[in-house]
């Protein structure tokens, strides 16, 4: 069985390479991520741990009083087969599994590193080998913190990104998919603000055929009205400032640089690299927005050494297939 990799708001797990995205939401204190095959679902939920942290076993009873409701609809019984400790990812863990039309495992914990409360849900309508191995790997591999930066893995796309940036929009699409990532720090009479947007386009030979194998004109006639609506400023002018290589493609680089504001006055710094991947035939944008915010009478030091790295870490560390 081949395996697949999953990175999301901190998360890092492997599943069966048929797995397919089937629900996400929230952002990196709150939210859930649901991971479908034929006969089987992986549902992973989490929240901020709360001041007074309830005991595990409080939130397993809450867990089984719900599949009671939900089992009484269906007129199914329903068999608690095993509750015991576990450990995930070297946290303390709460292992239940539950019997009824389906056969469901849950695994919960406290995820310190990340303060959430993480609950791990699996539903199988058959436990069989597969099932077995699922969860054998689940439990030897997952990962609910990262280290040193959260990885971003999903739809044949991966990339690294500092801790700090948290996850601020995403809409995953086949066609079309863009994960946006923000970091925001404030100081007196300050607000520096740095993004990243990364935007995919598929069947690009088509949908662009007459510009995805030009990426300058692509940007120009196809996607510079739309990064303009994202980054929310009309008046923006993108130059090509260079080239370079990804995995053997092509990429364009184009930069902008504008002041805006009227009380307060803002400093913004874009770098996008633009690429066709004949692999996957898409096209994709990467784009790293750099903002300083400060009123009027105060000058504006926008830190471009820290954009470059910033920009230059994410692209080097991509893969678009």
């Amino acid at each position: 069985m081949k395996f697949k990799e999953i990175g999301w708001n901190g998360f890092l797990l492997t599943v069966p390479e048929e797995f397919y995205l089937a629900r996400h939401g929230g952002n990196a204190k709150q939210g859930l991520i649901s991971l479908e095959s034929e006969g089987y679902l992986i549902e992973i939920k989490w929240e901020p741990i709360p001041k007074k942290p309830k005991p595990l076993e409080s939130i397993i009873e809450s867990l089984i009083e719900l599949a009671k409701k939900s089992v009484k609809k269906t007129k199914q019984d329903l068999k608690i087969l095993e509750r015991k400790n576990a450990t995930i990812n070297q946290h303390d863990a709460i292992y239940l599994h539950l019997k009824s039309m389906n056969d469901e495992r849950f695994y919960v914990w406290y995820c310190k590193e990340s303060d959430r409360v993480i609950i791990s849900h699996f539903v199988f309508k058959t436990f069989d080998k597969k099932s077995r191995d699922l969860i054998k790997r689940f439990m030897r591999t997952f990962q609910c913190h990262m280290k040193e930066k959260n990885v971003w893995s999903l739809m044949k796309i991966r990339f690294e990104s500092p801790k700090s940036f948290l996850l601020k929009e995403a809409d995953i699409k086949v066609a079309r998919s863009r994960i946006v990532l923000a970091e925001d720090k404030f100081s007196a009479f300050t607000v520096r603000t740095r993004t990243i947007i990364i935007e995919y386009f598929s069947i690009a030979n088509l949908i662009f055929k007459d510009t995805y194998e030009d990426p300058e004109r692509w940007f120009e006639k196809n996607y510079l009205k739309d990064l303009k609506k994202i980054l929310k400023k009309r008046r923006i002018k993108f130059k090509t400032t260079g080239k370079r290589e990804l995995d053997d493609h092509k990429i364009i680089i184009r930069q902008a640089k504008i002041a805006s504001g009227l009380s307060s006055r803002s400093t913004d710094l874009y770098t996008t690299a633009i690429w066709y991947c004949e692999e996957m035939n898409r096209m994709y944008s990467v784009t790293v927005a750099s903002s300083i915010t400060k009123p009027f009478f105060l000058k504006r030091e926008l830190n471009e050494e820290e954009h470059s790295n910033l920009f230059d870490d994410i692209i080097t560390n991509f893969k678009c297939h």
